[in-house]
């Protein structure tokens, strides 16, 4: 049996055509240019500057604010932590919290299961759903694989490998194009940690071989030589390294090889990304929701307001839904717990085995059973 045999989520299917039928060039507000679109489609990615007005990024950090102080408080209750830090500020809080009780980025990803009311904003935003007119038509979903990035300084948990956003999905992502835009919180730059890219990898619409998982983390990776060898690109010449600066967001693809580097600052570089696609087209979400959430077009129900849908939508706890998929509920009751394990882990061949990967395999052998007698 090869290894691609053992890895579910390795089907090499194409679908090239989610590249080569455009949508018409709009004249919106917040629209791409002629220009920004053919990056887009042909490079894979593009830097969409200027894009956010400075209050609409300090509201998503007064939501954030409030979510590290609810993790201070419930470390501090707990005894885990012997210090709030209260007077440090947005950029140095987490920083010091994670020094206390290492893993308190991730308690805070998990203490974060629906979109706060400022995120919620930008996933309904109107000069965004303008912009994605131009790619996925005039009907839009919101895909709720968001996520609040707690990129804290040298920190392995937090820096992600190479990897195609679709080896995170379900295979019926791979007949989807799923619209990205990752919003940074800081200007960065490679001391802190931003994004590499690897430019015209997508236009196949292809899903090429990952491993799980990567080092001490719970990511799949995809390796180089695969990179190299699948897609015909020299990764020694290729990767583009990004500079977003605030009020900036890099828009890609889910087909796109990308990865965030090593933060090597002294402060935590947040930022978070939101996903969106065509309404009909496979989700991709290993049945944790039904469907995506409709945004703008024909699918918004029309006795609901938009915000209503929206609310309805989002309040649904992710992360019960997807340690119910697993069959997993039991863990949820740990609410320190800095162990992550998720559906994805169900699709490639562990190569690599850490505390995240025996917490996915110890109650995985229903799993084993489906994925050998289907």
């Amino acid at each position: 049996m090869t290894s691609q045999e053992r890895s579910p989520g390795y089907t090499g299917e194409r679908h090239p055509e989610l590249f080569k039928e455009r949508p018409a060039k709009g004249n919106k507000p917040g629209q791409l240019s002629r220009a920004q679109l053919d990056e887009f489609y042909t490079r894979g990615f593009t830097l969409v500057r200027d894009f956010f007005a400075k209050e609409e990024l300090d509201a998503l950090k007064v939501d954030i604010v409030a979510k590290v102080s609810e993790l201070a408080d419930k470390l501090y209750n707990a005894s885990k932590i012997k210090d709030k830090h209260e007077g440090l500020g947005f950029y140095h809080r987490l920083c010091a919290i994670e020094r206390d009780f290492p893993g308190a980025n991730i308690v805070l990803l998990k203490m974060t299961p629906n979109l706060p009311p400022s995120f919620r904003a930008i996933a309904a935003h109107e000069r965004m759903l303008n912009l994605l007119e131009d790619i996925v038509g005039p009907n839009i979903s919101f895909n709720p694989v968001w996520n609040l990035r707690t990129k804290t300084p040298n920190n392995a948990a937090s820096t992600v490998p190479w990897h195609q956003d679709s080896g995170y999905f379900d295979v019926e992502s791979y007949n989807a194009l799923i619209v990205t835009a990752w919003v940074p919180l800081l200007d960065a730059n490679e001391q802190n940690g931003t994004l590499q890219m690897v430019p015209g990898c997508h236009r196949d619409g292809y899903i090429a071989k990952h491993t799980c998982c990567a080092g001490p983390t719970w990511y799949i990776d995809l390796d180089e030589d695969i990179i190299e060898k699948e897609f015909g690109v020299d990764m020694a010449k290729d990767p583009v390294t990004l500079d977003v600066p605030y009020g900036s967001f890099l828009l890609f693809n889910n087909f796109t090889p990308h990865r965030s580097l090593n933060n090597r600052s002294d402060v935590v570089r947040w930022s978070i990304d939101f996903r969106w696609q065509r309404t009909g087209t496979p989700a991709g979400l290993f049945g944790l929701k039904p469907t995506c959430a409709p945004r703008r077009g024909a699918e918004l129900p029309a006795r609901l307001g938009s915000s209503e849908v929206a609310a309805s939508f989002d309040s649904g706890d992710r992360n019960r839904a997807q340690l119910e998929s697993m069959a997993r509920d039991d863990s949820a009751a740990d609410e320190f717990s800095i162990l992550m394990s998720g559906p994805w882990m169900k699709k490639w061949e562990i190569v690599n085995h850490n505390k995240h990967t025996d917490e996915f395999e110890k109650n995985s052998e229903d799993w084993k059973l489906e994925m050998l007698h289907g």
